[in-house]
């Protein structure tokens, strides 16, 4: 199934490669690629996963294998899919409904911190005390509350399995976990791409960013989620109670999508060839929780707004957000997003571009008015 979908994705990129073949950038001379081209891959493959979501808890009950025995259930998403915004309307009627459900479950229990807890000392505000931060973790068992997630699985986030300096804590799967399922919520502060500080940018590798130009700053979560459980701690040991509605949005168990790691380069055929790099199994996904989002819930959204664009500023979005959904079945095992760093601009050593192709297309031009982003930033 997966090489099938894997396939499918890469004709759909080459297709891209061969329609830009010849277009030049006139700044560099190099071919042109364009980030809207990534953004309908990105697009479809969301599709594929969410639709294989929809027939496996729709018709075969959540059992993945039963899905798969028919071989007609992937070909009917693959070959025959809708137009690119037919595709996203179908997405967000299956997100909106996991977003609830997981919402709705926090709000059961009033929501909990699943990080693990603060390392006294060892601040995020440095790529040295990042190195010190990944090794104390590496020597300690330090780890979260596991976390159930309402499709049967639990999401844990502890001592990632990589083995390189710069990997600490990772989320772990435990149980099994269907394609198109939101595993996770990308937290932190988000502040239109041309708008932000540059002290939140130094040294700052937490930060990702959507196709319409927000960035989600992790960092400045964790950093703030660390001292609330500190302050919560310290309140509770002068026999008074931390309370507010604000701080329930750092209490929501699935905002760990800023400890998903970049897949990590293995060895071929143990002759320490390290040209290749596991497959990620999950895939990041905009959404925007929108202002007719249930109040109740809305407390326990982990995302603030700081900056917004000066033109696309939609009132009718709450917040821009990001999902990591799993785009493979997953069992009993860590979780791992393609980082897609800037092909033009030097990787650090653990790090291996898993498709050099899908990167280019990513950084590539973009089209400040172009439909795709229009769609995507409302």
């Amino acid at each position: 199934m997966i090489n099938r979908i894997s396939n499918s994705i890469r004709n759909i990129g080459l297709k891209f490669s061969k329609n830009n073949q010849g277009k030049i950038n006139n700044n560099d001379g190099k071919q042109l690629y364009s980030q809207g081209d990534q953004e309908m891959i990105d697009t479809f493959k969301a599709y594929i996963a969410t639709e294989t979501y929809r027939s496996c808890y729709y018709e075969y009950d959540g059992n993945f294998e039963k899905f798969t025995e028919n071989e007609e259930n992937l070909d009917k998403i693959i070959d025959n899919p809708p137009k690119y915004i037919q595709q996203k309307n179908r997405i967000k009627e299956i997100i909106d409904s996991q977003i609830m459900e997981m919402f709705e479950l926090i709000h059961s229990y009033g929501g909990e911190n699943s990080y693990p807890p603060p390392l006294k000392d060892l601040p995020y505000y440095s790529m040295e005390e990042k190195v010190k931060r990944c090794l104390k973790i590496k020597e300690t068992d330090n780890q979260g509350n596991p976390i159930d997630h309402p499709r049967g699985f639990r999401l844990h986030v502890r001592k990632s399995d990589i083995n390189h300096e710069e990997a600490g804590y990772g989320v772990h799967i435990e149980g099994e976990c269907v394609p198109g399922t939101v595993i996770a919520i990308y937290p932190g502060d988000t502040y239109d791409g041309d708008n932000i500080p540059s002290n939140v940018i130094s040294d700052n590798d937490y930060m990702i960013s959507r196709y319409d130009g927000t960035v989600i700053d992790g960092r400045s979560w964790n950093k703030r989620a660390d001292e609330l459980i500190l302050k919560e701690k310290f309140f509770k040991k002068l026999g008074t109670k931390s309370s507010g509605t604000d701080l329930l949005c750092y209490k929501n168990p699935f905002a760990i999508g800023n400890f998903i790691n970049h897949p990590p380069i293995i060895t071929k055929d143990g002759d320490g060839d390290t040209d290749q790099t596991k497959e990620p199994n999950v895939i990041a996904y905009s959404y925007n929780f929108r202002s007719n989002f249930p109040n109740h819930l809305s407390q326990y959204i982990p995302n603030k707004t700081v900056t917004e664009h000066s033109i696309f500023n939609d009132t009718s979005v709450l917040r821009r957000s990001l999902l990591l959904i799993a785009f493979k079945p997953i069992k009993n095992q860590e979780v791992f997003l393609n980082y897609r760093f800037n092909p033009d601009l030097p990787y650090p050593n653990w790090y291996k571009q898993p498709d050099l192709e899908e990167a280019k297309r990513r950084w590539g031009s973009t089209r400040s008015l172009s439909i795709h982003s229009i769609i995507n930033r409302n």
